[in-house]
């Protein structure tokens, strides 16, 4: 019982540490960004942007959970590089798709609104005859940028699904090549989960 209330507080301390590094980061090179872009296009693509960084991360959640760490023991024994990672990462499932879907998903749809709301005052500054519309325009461009999240992610989970392991073998080789090149490991430890059962 103790240990797993320890394991329960380190899980929170995680996630709590990694929210508050992640929205804090990514929040102020937004706001960096925003003030210093005064071009409408550029303010679109940098939307567009957080909306795929927010799909990208939301197909790492769901692959993730529904990864089987089986075949990855082979190549992990054979010192394939990203394989052992890949493990680490499904055995800390929970602990991924919490991050990626939550705390990213987060922060990515809370710059993301702000984005469309700057870019909404930047069409009606540089279109004045909008204004009259200013309702209509804001809940259209709301509307869109809502629907292309949600499409997007719906796809996302779709391929996620299909392709697990490949996501995971992915996202292990980006995490091999971090840890090589800063020393620092992202899991400490990869215990494995009741769920997944037996190994080959």
């Amino acid at each position: 019982m103790a240990k797993a209330s320890r394991n329960t507080a380190k899980h929170l301390t995680i996630v709590f540490g990694g929210t508050f590094l992640v929205a804090s980061t990514v929040g102020l090179a937004s706001e960096v960004f925003i003030e210093k872009v005064s071009s409408l296009v550029l303010a679109l693509l940098f939307l567009l942007f957080m909306i795929f960084l927010h799909i990208v991360f939301d197909i790492v959640a769901v692959a993730a959970m529904s990864a089987n760490e089986v075949p990855f023991h082979a190549k992990a024994a054979n010192k394939v590089s990203g394989a052992g990672q890949a493990v680490k990462i499904i055995r800390n499932a929970d602990l991924v798709a919490n991050f990626c879907a939550d705390v990213v998903g987060d922060v990515t749809g809370t710059i993301s609104g702000a984005l469309a709301a700057g870019i909404i005052l930047d069409i009606l500054r540089i279109a004045p005859s909008f204004n009259s519309f200013e309702m209509l325009v804001s809940a259209i461009f709301l509307a869109v940028v809502a629907s292309i999240t949600v499409t997007g992610k719906a796809f996302g989970k779709t391929f996620a699904l299909a392709k697990a392991n490949e996501v995971v073998f992915w996202v292990g080789k980006i995490l091999a090549g971090v840890e090589a090149a800063t020393g620092i490991k992202v899991f400490s430890s990869g215990k494995k989960r009741k769920k997944r059962g037996k190994k080959a």
